[in-house]
């Protein structure tokens, strides 16, 4: 082998060395982020699985909803639909206001309950009503 032939081939050797020298990190640290993500989903799955409300009572403008599942949610964090209509806070009261504890319920009164009522949690659990 000459010497052209052999220089080539060092400075081919290097050149992989080097570029795997960078990829290498960018490669890992891509795969952390990944392995985050994944982490982060199976736990927000996890406690969606492990949340359950039911909608027990319905007696006029009154809700009573039963937190059936096993996890503590936070009643002034859930949503109100009405017949399809998002509501907003002012359009109902949650009795007691805070920390929901599994196997307790909460009354929701709603100030115009026409129709259908669907009630969802922060973390997308729900349960509707009709009349």
């Amino acid at each position: 082998m000459g010497f052209s032939t052999s220089a080539v081939v060092v400075i081919f050797t290097a050149s992989i060395l080097y570029m795997a020298s960078m990829f290498y990190p960018l490669a890992d640290m891509s795969n952390k982020q990944v392995q985050k993500a994944e982490k982060n989903a199976n736990e927000l799955w996890k406690e969606k699985l492990n949340t359950k409300i039911v909608i027990s009572n319905r007696d006029g403008n009154t809700l009573t909803i039963f937190n059936n599942g096993s996890t503590t949610l936070d009643s002034r964090n859930i949503n109100v639909i009405i017949d399809g209509e998002f509501k907003s806070g002012s359009s109902y009261n949650v009795n007691p206001a805070g920390v929901w504890p599994p196997k307790t319920s909460i009354n929701v009164d709603i100030i115009d309950a026409g129709g259908r009522v669907k009630i969802i949690t922060a973390n997308g659990a729900a349960d509707y009503s009709v009349p």
